[in-house]
């Protein structure tokens, strides 16, 4: 009697306890949440301009410009950056609103560098960004962010940390590194051809590897 009085108490706070997501189940669910790109613990190496002899970039100009329209180009051009496809998933809903907040903390001052830059823990350094969130739009489900460590201008390469996580513990399901290079025209479009590289990648066989390891 006690035991079935503490279950009504229990259910009537409102208090279930929610599953946990796995790393399987980034290959077994149907819905993905898009948080889009995180630049807060970022380095931008080299002298950055806007394209054909147009005035430098600043760490102002790529926290205020740039970084909104990198992923305003993805978020407005799904045929192009086709996370469906890439991720093979029938609903990526979509949500910058908390990576946004991320990128705002950016230190312009300490943004732009010439010197070489890597995470000295990534795993750590990406788990005390995904425990820096808000709650965004949802509470609970499998949310995907690229983690950028860097885009480097002399060597003409992105390095990020796709990172798949579970939003309501804001455990990483799993984190992997990737490169991407750049190409077009503008600083916009060449940087952002970097995430399309990346997303082709994982399309044409990356996501299989990862499926293969943690899927099972």
């Amino acid at each position: 009697m006690k035991k079935y009085l503490f279950l009504i108490a229990f259910a009537s706070a409102g208090v279930f306890a929610v599953a946990q997501n796995t790393a399987k189940d980034v290959f077994t669910k149907d819905q993905i949440v898009w948080y889009g790109l995180d630049f807060s613990k970022a380095k931008m190496i080299g002298a950055f301009d806007q394209g054909a002899g147009a005035a430098p970039a600043s760490g102002s100009d790529i926290k205020a410009k740039f970084i909104p329209g990198w992923n305003g180009v993805i978020l407005n051009e799904p045929e192009k950056y086709d996370l469906k496809k890439t991720f093979r998933k029938t609903d990526v809903y979509k949500d910058l609103s908390v990576v946004e907040k991320s990128n705002s903390k950016i230190d312009v001052d300490n943004f732009m560098t010439f010197n070489d830059y890597k995470f000295d823990n990534p795993n750590s350094i990406v788990e005390g960004i995904l425990n820096g969130y808000d709650k965004g739009d949802k509470t609970e489900g499998i949310g995907l962010v690229f983690i950028v460590e860097y885009f480097n201008k002399s060597e003409a390469k992105a390095s990020v940390y796709v990172t798949f996580f579970d939003i309501a513990s804001k455990k990483v399901l799993f984190t992997e590194h990737m490169t991407g290079k750049p190409g077009g025209f503008g600083l916009r479009n060449y940087w952002v051809r970097t995430i399309k590289e990346i997303l082709d990648q994982i399309d044409d066989g990356t996501y299989k590897s990862w499926k293969n390891i943690y899927g099972k």
